[in-house]
């Protein structure tokens, strides 16, 4: 069940009704259930993989907290949801060697045999599982003794496709005590589900649609500046599918009173590489600076006192960003790119080596720009590997450039509305990041007029085509 389509609108319309109905001991029993059902929408082998992990780590969780076993039982906690990985996500990766081992053993298997069904959201899962056993481990949460609630907080059917990653210390505590029901908060909450679906359909769904199937594929084909117009296409199109997603889940999350984390930051705003990854993915990268950086980095100070060592320098952000890449997927242009965003920030930190750090609002406007643009281009070049393999991307980018020979024609390139839908994107960005969710306080006229094009617009979307699925949810 696609999160864009009018079947998960009432699916949502009747799990909101049931559950502001019932009494308050039953609410958290109903959204277990809700969660359930969405899930088997898409295959009860899902459910039945997600419930086995769930149960495992609620176990593991008990027994940690109750100090038995140590840090082995920690351990062999992070081992699990690893494998679980492994086996599930990333079989594609030692499959075919697999195969052709037992094929030079004599070991016949039929097509597909060994392959097995990724359950949705198991990256997601898996991340926030480890977080929650380490905290329990490290006493900053106590160990749910309720199934029922730790069933929710690993299934709730907003989050389980692509986040955000929840920790258990923020939303055990939300699901215990929900916002009350305000028109106010319905508003708001309609109101992100609004610029949600505006994002995801569209723009990203727009602009997806202008790229060329083989673009990436064949980029020799191409002229430079349009292979970079598309680039920019992609960059904003990623962007806006990743954003509207979790603007429509924290939208529908919010018509149960629970909160879910605010995941993007206008990040294409972002003056500096730490800065991008603070309002990129917002979730994962304070998963990856909690679970990763920061263990590592004491780790080391340990051994090596001095904190302006190369060592701390280098190895820390190249470690965890490789680990970023690792988790979208296990193939080498994705740990390319863990690799290139590991180096930017690493660069970034020995270029203020001596020098005093100066905050980034205190810098002049013209400076802030350029060092916006510089990040916005580095940024943009590493999505070619994030995208497509690691040749596939070299023979982009010197096609882009030039260095690869590419025609000079344009006939047949429909390019135009790339830059309306780049302005259009910059407008909307603009636009929140200066007013937020203010035309909720606009009269109510224009609130209304506001809501009902913005409505006309994705009905008529809505029945012209199916939306694409959102990126993330293939993480």
């Amino acid at each position: 069940m696609e999160i864009t389509t009018f079947l998960f609108a009432g699916f949502v319309l009747v799990a909101v009704l049931g559950y502001r109905l019932l009494p308050a001991r039953f609410k958290t029993a109903w959204l277990l259930l809700a969660s359930a059902a969405f899930v088997v929408t898409w295959s009860w082998k899902f459910l039945i993989v997600l419930l086995a992990l769930a149960g495992l780590n609620y176990l593991l969780g008990r027994a940690i907290g109750a100090g038995r076993g140590g840090s082995r039982l920690l351990w062999a906690g992070i081992a699990i949801n690893v494998l679980a990985l492994l086996i599930f996500k990333y079989n594609g990766f030692y499959l075919p060697e697999l195969l052709a081992f037992l094929g030079r053993l004599g070991v016949q298997t039929t097509a597909g045999a060994l392959q097995l069904l990724e359950p949705l959201g198991l990256s997601f899962l898996s991340v926030q599982s480890i977080a929650y056993l380490v905290d329990v481990f490290y006493r900053r949460v106590p160990a749910e003794k309720n199934f029922v609630r730790f069933g929710v907080f690993t299934l709730y059917f907003p989050k389980i496709l692509a986040g955000p990653i929840e920790r258990a210390k923020t939303f055990l505590p939300r699901l215990e005590a929900p916002e009350n029901w305000s028109a106010e908060a319905f508003e708001r909450n309609l109101s992100l589900v609004v610029v949600g679906l505006v994002r995801k359909l569209i723009l990203a769904d727009s602009l997806n649609a202008l790229i060329p199937v083989d673009a990436f594929q064949k980029p020799q084909l191409y002229p430079g500046p349009a292979l970079a117009l598309w680039l920019l296409a992609y960059a904003f199109a990623l962007y806006n599918d990743f954003a509207g997603y979790t603007l429509i889940v924290r939208g529908v999350s919010g018509f149960f009173g629970i909160e879910l984390t605010e995941n993007f930051d206008f990040p294409y705003f972002a003056r500096s590489f730490s800065e991008f990854w603070n309002r990129w993915h917002i979730s994962l990268s304070n998963w990856l600076r909690d679970y990763i950086y920061f263990p590592l980095s004491r780790s080391l100070l340990r051994k090596i006192p001095r904190r302006d060592a190369l060592i701390h320098l280098v190895l820390p952000p190249l470690v965890t960003m490789l680990v970023s890449g690792l988790w979208h997927g296990f193939a080498w242009n994705t740990f390319l790119w863990g690799g290139l965003q590991g180096g930017f920030l690493v660069l970034e930190r020995l270029a203020s080596l001596g020098r005093p750090r100066r905050p980034l609002d205190e810098l002049p406007r013209w400076q802030q720009f350029l060092s916006g643009l510089g990040v916005f281009v580095c940024v943009a070049l590493a999505w070619v590997p994030f995208h497509t393999g690691v040749r596939l991307s070299v023979r982009y980018w010197l096609s882009m450039v030039g260095i690869v020979r590419w025609p000079t024609s344009y006939d047949g390139l429909n390019l135009l509305p790339i830059p309306l839908l780049l302005l259009l994107a910059l407008g909307l960005d603009l636009f929140q990041h200066r007013h937020s969710l203010r035309f909720l306080q606009w009269p109510r006229w224009q609130q209304a007029a506001l809501l009902a094009l913005v409505a006309i617009v994705l009905f008529l979307l809505a029945f012209a085509e199916k939306g694409a699925p959102f990126i993330y949810q293939s993480f």
